[in-house]
C-alpha cells in the first residue's frame, strides 16, 4: 500500500531523475514530447553507468536518512511469492489455493508497472520482479 504522501514523493523523485539526466547526459526533460527527434537520445555506455550510479546513490542516501530518522519513512509494499516465483502484489491469503505462498515486505518495486506492456510482461514476471524483490526485501 502506498503512503498518503506517495504522490509528493513521486514528484520529488521525478525532479531528482530530471536533474540527474540533465547533469550526466544533457537531457533537458524526461517528459515525452511525442517526436522521435526530441524523445530519443544516443548516449555512451559510461554515461548510462554514471546516471545509474547517481540514481542508486541518491536512493541509498535516502534509505540511510530514513533509517536514521532524518528523513521520511520509506514506502513499503507487500508481495506474494511461491519459492522464487512472483505471484503478485498483496497478501498470501489472496492466493489461498497455494499452500506454499508467502508474503514479503519490500521497498517499492516499480518493475510491476512493466506488466502493462505486453512485450515486457513475461520478462517482468519471470526475471525483473523476483530479482527486485530479492534486492529490496526488508523482512
Amino acid at each position: 500500500m502506498r503512503p498518503p504522501n506517495a504522490a509528493k514523493e513521486a514528484i520529488m523523485n521525478d525532479a531528482l531523475f530530471a536533474e540527474i539526466a540533465l547533469e550526466h547526459i544533457g537531457i533537458t526533460t524526461l517528459e515525452s514530447r511525442k517526436r522521435d527527434d526530441l524523445d530519443f537520445y544516443s548516449v555512451a555506455v559510461w554515461e548510462v553507468r554514471d546516471v545509474m550510479r547517481s540514481a542508486y546513490l541518491a536512493g541509498y542516501a535516502a534509505a540511510l536518512r530514513a533509517a536514521q530518522g532524518a528523513g521520511p519513512a520509506l514506502p513499503t509494499e507487500r508481495h506474494t511469492l511461491t519459492g522464487e516465483a512472483w505471484l503478485g502484489a498483496g497478501e498470501a491469503s489472496d492466493y489461498g489455493d497455494d499452500p506454499n505462498a508467502y508474503t514479503v515486505t519490500t521497498l517499492p518495486i516499480p518493475e510491476v508497472e512493466l506488466l502493462s506492456y505486453r512485450w515486457q510482461e513475461r520478462r517482468a514476471c519471470d526475471v525483473l520482479i523476483p530479482r527486485a524483490i530479492q534486492q529490496r526485501r526488508i523482512d
